[in-house]
């Protein structure tokens, strides 16, 4: 009788399910890391070859850069065992920036009641041509309803 990870195990052999390598690939280098940058590490990826690794921060893609030079060399000449399926060419990161989502600083006030209109649509046109004149009729129309 098989216990759970024996069946796992041929499970994630077949063919179809060859991201699981490519996922415990990507787990296994990320251990090779310090602690303090795996922790920095958001998530990896393939592409091309490539094994992309998205860190949180600037700091970490620094120190990050610096210590890949180290790793690379000996992952070439003795790749992990997980990694025998795949083969990688070159090893990359990038910062992921998303900015956190503000609370409302402002309660709520709307640019136009911080900044009212300062114009008052006193100006002359000359313009030539009827497709400009109009169009600017059009600015002096908006600036004209802002102001009143």
């Amino acid at each position: 009788m098989k216990n759970a990870n024996q069946i796992l195990s041929s499970l994630q052999n077949k063919p179809q399910f060859s991201k699981l390598s490519k996922f415990r690939c990507i787990k296994k280098i990320q251990e090779l890391f310090p602690l303090h940058l795996q922790n920095m590490i958001v998530y990896g990826y393939f592409k091309n070859n490539v094994l992309n690794f998205v860190l949180s921060h600037p700091w970490a893609k620094q120190e990050f850069d610096i210590i890949i030079q180290s790793i690379k060399t000996p992952l070439r000449q003795m790749p992990p065992q997980e990694c025998c399926e795949v083969s990688i060419s070159d090893i990359r990161a990038y910062v992921s920036f998303k900015p956190h989502k503000e609370d409302d600083l402002h309660g709520g006030c709307s640019t136009n009641e911080l900044y009212p209109e300062r114009a008052n649509a006193e100006f002359t046109n000359n313009a030539q041509e009827s497709k400009l004149h109009n169009v600017i009729e059009d600015i002096r129309k908006i600036i004209h309803d802002r102001h009143n």
